[in-house]
């Protein structure tokens, strides 16, 4: 059944199942700024990262930086929207979804400030309220999916993403448990629990996701039409596979497992790849616009990451080299395909709440107005760019080409986060977050 759709004075096209733009834009405007600290961060901790201690404290903050404070801020906000408009059907608990923002913030801010300083009582009581949040936010929108009746390989990616973030915040409560003092008996399982933890997050929720939502986001982004479906649902189940044989090397520490999940995982992104060759080759618009380019680059990389995976098996390179292969993955994948997305989610949200209304005299205001994605081009290079040059550098443990690489990097993320606060202009914004409390 189609959506009804309607013009609401102030407040832009909206449809029935449409949260407040408060709710989403609140966890968007987190990310985004969750990015710059990042971007800040991540050059003041070059030098470490050079050293290749992944569990320095710093390290450790700054991986969750990304991961909590830019990742899951901006994904969370995104999904609340986009779940509405894949799915029909309306988010299961506004006033959940829009209270809990509060919660995460304070637990993403404690938490920080706890690992940087590893404060034992700080991570025990934020690392707390931060799985509380996620919880929430994941039990939130699966309600919300099992109500819908669209079904499909979408619908399967997105709801198992939702169940691995779930377990993976599970992990993280024994983590806390362990690293507060809480539980001792902890300690000895240390090192599968952190893998653990790093697969469900990253290569579980995560990965799921993105595949999941580009099924989605590629087509409407594009035009397109008439492709090819068939090969998604087999990408599922390649994805569900890998994962999971990873998982029983991880336990049994048999590295046959590891390279044969490693080898599911390739499978999985060359039948996504194929998809979304197969999506663009149906595009009605002319040409391919440079954040869609992107999110195919991160399907290869998504590739290459798995094969220096595999690599990293037969040769680990000690603690270095699995940091340099999750630091690949993170940035390669998953924070590349959120970042092109977001030049084309943000511009239509903000001109969906601002400039959709009946247009009065004059030229009425259109997304191109607001940003024009080819300045994305540079921005998307670069980080291209600086990601292959720190993995190149950290293979060869040159620590000047680290350096080198985190800061260009870093450059490359702080644009993109001032071309993203532009399209929002941060002085009208402020007055719209808070409308609907």
């Amino acid at each position: 059944m189609q959506s009804p759709v309607g013009v609401v004075p102030g407040a832009g096209v909206t449809t029935s199942q449409s949260p407040p733009f408060a709710v989403p834009m609140r966890y968007m405007l987190l990310g985004v700024l969750g990015f710059g600290v990042f971007a800040v961060d991540f050059a003041l901790q070059s030098r470490s990262l050079a050293q290749g201690v992944p569990g320095a404290a710093n390290v450790v903050a700054l991986t969750h930086a990304l991961t909590l404070g830019a990742l899951l801020s901006f994904v969370m906000g995104a999904v609340y929207q986009l779940t509405t408009v894949a799915f029909l059907v309306p988010i299961s608990s506004v006033p959940a979804a829009r209270w809990n923002f509060w919660l995460y913030l304070l637990a993403f801010i404690g938490l920080f400030v706890s690992m940087v300083t590893w404060w034992g009582i700080g991570l025990f009581v934020f690392g707390l309220c931060m799985v509380a949040a996620v919880y929430i936010y994941a039990t939130v929108l699966i309600v919300s999916l099992l109500r819908t009746k669209i079904r499909g390989p979408m619908f399967g990616f997105v709801v198992s993403a939702h169940g691995y973030l779930i377990l993976a915040v599970t992990v993280a409560l024994l983590l806390v448990l362990a690293d507060s003092g809480a539980v001792p008996g902890l300690d000895m399982w240390m090192g599968p629990l952190i893998a653990t933890h790093i697969l469900l997050a990253m290569g579980g929720y995560f990965t799921f996701l993105v595949m999941g939502f580009s099924l989605k986001l590629l087509p409407m982004f594009t035009l397109s039409h008439g492709f090819s479906t068939g090969r998604q649902k087999w990408t599922l189940t390649l994805a569900h596979v890998a994962l999971w044989v990873v998982l029983v090397g991880i336990w049994t520490h048999l590295n046959a497992f590891l390279w044969a999940g490693s080898a599911f995982g390739v499978a999985a992104f060359v039948s996504q790849i194929a998809d979304m060759r197969g999506i663009i080759q149906k595009r009605m618009r002319k040409r391919v616009e440079p954040p869609i380019r992107a999110v195919v680059a991160a399907g290869v990389g998504g590739v290459l990451g798995l094969c220096l995976f595999a690599e990293r098996v037969f040769w680990t390179g000690g603690e270095a080299g699995w940091q340099g292969v999750v630091m690949f993955y993170l940035l390669g994948v998953v924070t590349l395909t959120v970042m092109a997305f977001a030049y084309k989610i943000v511009p239509f949200l903000v001109w969906s709440k601002r400039y959709s209304k009946t247009p009065g005299k004059g030229k009425p205001t259109l997304i191109s107005d607001l940003i024009n994605v080819n300045q994305s081009w540079p921005v998307l290079t670069a980080f291209g760019v600086g990601l292959v040059a720190l993995t190149a550098a950290a293979a060869g443990r040159w620590q000047p080409g680290v350096i080198g690489s985190c800061i260009l990097l870093s450059l490359a993320i702080a644009a993109f986060c001032v071309q993203i606060l532009r399209v929002l202009e941060v002085t009208k914004l402020r007055r719209e977050l808070f409308e609907h409390d």
